[in-house]
């Protein structure tokens, strides 16, 4: 995966711009925050000087509570105007965040081609986005808080380093010389952090892993039954302790930045008490005028350790945010809102299917899962694939239904490289039933129809669930089809048993009615019972339509047309039921031995008689 590099300064201008977007008012809070801060601070340098003044001129009543009330109005009126500013920009900052950054990672999450998402190397990144704007303290949000800081620090440094420069040039330089002293200093320790931020983010990762799944109630089956609590407390504890003695590697390296800290902090208030004196004694300056130089200097130095700070700060977060917006870049493979269209007419009539030659392998230099495949399957007919576990034919749907790309070779849909397809438009052609099933915290009726209840055909999705076998158990629940699935979403919500999520996979795939029909283990978690009415179904839902249909279970491929065995990654045997039956090869063996579980004297049959009944 391509690995796109972004400067400080462009991150920056990407947040801004997606904040004052999204929210438009923070464009005009963010200069006057900065500017109203700015003369918050010109006041408090002058406040001990106007006092000095009052005091040394004996100023009458009311020469007194103009001056000093004065002040003080100003004041309050600018550190308000500053604290509406820095709440309007705080919220703007959360807001945007919340509903906008996370949003377009989890938009990108749902488009990404699935070759690239399924990648490790994707996940990986895609959980340094995720922690980029997670929270407040971290990448995305810490990066948009210091644009401020900066913003007023460096002006700051401006307005009171030119006084300073103006009373004497040698305390700039000094202060100057000092500055980039601290900031080498930081550089030192910043070094190290950023040389060991790989390490440092995958030790926090697995320890985070390893936390949840601690509190995790499927693996605290395991843990327990196991007796696993002592070695996973001990695996634990050591990911805890090597963060530890990493933080104190970390705070070993910070003592120098803090010991010029204190160095610059005591040279300063040392040059500018003895310059200043000096200047005093010397009859160049009043005492209120000390007092307001000394407030410049000290401001001005506490500016330089502000800015600083912050642009540290930015540097720290700002990997975090180049890292969400890798994911944001990433490149699709595939089509999308381009290319070939599907046509109504297409979508109503069985596809043909041609694999040319087509060979897969997950890694560049890996081995292949899928060698040289090539295969047609004729419009409406009704294909079984077999084989033992890890001969492919999971792949090989993946690689049917668009999320893979073949290595070499090509696969024809009507005559078309399903790679020219709008991707969009190709996945409505085919309807899988995955044999991984991932569960939706939907309502049932979301989940089948991919659409809200309004939208849905509700007659046609009462018929898709009574086909499946799962409108008795749909009508028994309280709130039958707007019932959810888990309690994530509901607290009313349900979880139903292995088989009756694979009925309801099914039912969503009887549902969306695609010409192209992929059954992958559709009835690995039903009793035999439901197994066998399913297989009775088949036939009608494979009607006016080309089918794949794979399945450990031999037996269950007996209505099929033709029958293909993968092993090591090639179709190795190909013909109906009783041609591979009487051509003895693997699919013959297997059978029979899968047959003799399900004869009632455990005795196999002749092959001719064979017959395998769920009653």
């Amino acid at each position: 995966m391509r690995r796109k590099g972004y400067s400080l300064l462009s991150n920056i201008c990407f947040l801004l711009r997606e904040v004052f977007r999204s929210y438009r008012g923070t464009a005009l809070s963010l200069p006057i925050m900065i500017f109203a801060f700015l003369i918050q601070n010109t006041i408090m340098v002058m406040i001990p000087s106007r006092a000095v003044h009052i005091i040394e001129n004996r100023l009458g009543t009311v020469d007194f509570i103009l001056q000093v009330g004065g002040v003080i109005l100003l004041y309050t009126v600018v550190r308000s105007v500053v604290n509406i500013a820095e709440n309007h920009y705080s919220a703007a900052l959360t807001i945007v965040r919340c509903q906008e950054f996370i949003a377009k990672l989890l938009e990108k999450s749902l488009v990404t081609d699935y070759c690239n998402w399924e990648s490790n190397a994707c996940q990986k990144l895609n959980g340094q986005g995720v922690y980029a704007v997670a929270g407040n303290s971290l990448g995305v949000e810490r990066v948009l808080q210091e644009v401020p800081f900066v913003m007023r620090n460096f002006l700051g440094l401006i307005l009171f380093g030119g006084a300073i420069a103006v009373v004497d040039i040698r305390i700039l330089l000094v202060l100057l010389l000092m500055l980039i002293s601290n900031v080498l200093a930081n550089r030192y320790a910043r070094s190290y952090l950023e040389a060991h931020r790989e390490e440092d983010a995958e030790l926090w990762r697995k320890t985070d892993i390893l936390k949840r799944k601690a509190a995790d109630v499927v693996c605290g089956k395991d843990v327990r039954m196991y007796r696993m609590e002592k070695w996973f407390g001990h695996v634990l504890q050591t990911y805890v302790e090597c963060g530890q003695r990493w933080q104190k590697k970390l705070e070993k390296r910070f003592y120098l930045p803090t010991m010029s800290d204190t160095i610059f902090l005591a040279l300063r208030d040392g040059l500018a008490y003895i310059l200043l004196i000096r200047k005093t004694l010397q009859g160049g300056v009043s005492l209120a005028e000390f007092t307001l130089l000394l407030g410049v200097i000290t401001t001005f130095s506490n500016r330089m350790f502000a800015f600083v700070e912050s642009i540290m700060n930015m540097l720290k977060a700002h990997q975090e945010v180049t890292n969400y917006r890798r994911v944001l870049d990433m490149e699709d493979s595939f089509r999308h809102g381009e290319g070939v269209k599907v046509s109504e007419e297409a979508r109503r009539k069985a596809p043909e299917v041609e694999l040319r030659d087509v060979c897969f392998r997950y890694e560049e230099e890996g081995e292949e899962i899928l060698s040289h495949i090539s295969l047609k399957l004729y419009a409406g007919e009704k294909i079984a694939l077999v084989g033992g576990n890890g001969e492919g034919k999971t792949t090989l749907v993946k690689l049917l239904c668009g999320f893979y790309h073949p290595v070499s070779g090509e696969i024809l849909v009507n005559g078309i490289n399903i790679e020219e397809y709008d991707i969009e438009e190709y996945f409505r052609l085919v309807g899988v039933v995955f044999q991984d099933m991932g569960e939706l915290p939907f309502q049932i009726v979301n989940i089948v129809s991919g659409k809200n209840r309004a939208d849905t055909d509700m007659p046609r999705f009462w018929r898709a669930v009574e086909r499946a076998g799962l409108r008795e158990k749909i009508e028994s629940l309280s709130n039958r089809e707007e019932t959810y699935l888990s309690n994530l979403l509901d607290e009313d919500g349900v979880r139903l048993s292995g088989g009756e999520t694979q009925k309801l996979m099914l039912a969503r795939c009887i549902y969306k009615d695609a010409p192209l029909l992929i059954l992958d283990e559709p009835t690995s978690a039903l009793d035999p019972l439901a197994e066998s009415a399913i297989y009775q179904e088949y036939d009608r839902m494979t009607e006016n339509k080309t089918s794949i249909f794979i399945s450990h279970r031999l037996a269950s491929t007996r209505f099929c047309d033709r029958i293909l065995f993968l092993e090591h990654g090639r179709i190795v045997e190909e013909g109906t039921h009783e041609e591979l039956l009487r051509s003895g090869g693997r699919y013959a063996r297997i059978y029979e031995i899968q047959s003799h579980y399900y004869t009632e004297d455990g005795r196999t049959e002749s092959r001719g008689e064979m017959e395998v009944s769920y009653e």
